[in-house]
């Protein structure tokens, strides 16, 4: 009897070992998802969330052009949709409005870079 109950503990310790909760979906971008609280702050509660993404330096001096970043090798890139006007966000840049508000924060999840309101997205965003 001691040995179906010992081997009964073992095994219902390795399935939960399995099966355990993971807070991380497996991308290098599971570091920019602290910088969510800074970007919705940014838009000002508004807006649904699109996506989250660590971007490089030259992908979004690519991508944004007129972005003037701090020193830095990656940022992270966080998007939301709605109607947004220049007068509602943080940090604006790009056009007085757009259908999507896309912010680029520090790595660090703290600061607001600039918040570019576009109407297409030019980065990928979501979780493939």
């Amino acid at each position: 009897m001691r040995r179906v109950l010992a081997a009964s503990v073992v095994a219902a310790g390795a399935l939960a070992s399995c099966a355990a909760p993971r807070q991380t979906l497996g991308t290098r971008s599971n570091v920019c998802f602290r910088s969510l609280p800074t970007a919705r702050a940014a838009v000002r509660e508004e807006g649904r969330l699109v996506g989250v993404r660590l971007a490089s330096r030259a992908h979004l001096l690519k991508a944004f052009p007129s972005a003037t970043l701090p020193a830095g090798r990656d940022f992270c890139v966080v998007a939301f949709s709605d109607d947004f006007h220049v007068e509602k966000v943080q940090h604006a840049a790009g056009a007085p409005a757009g259908k999507y508000a896309v912010v680029i924060v520090t790595m660090r999840g703290t600061t607001v870079v600039q918040t570019f309101l576009v109407d297409r997205v030019p980065l990928h965003l979501r979780h493939r």
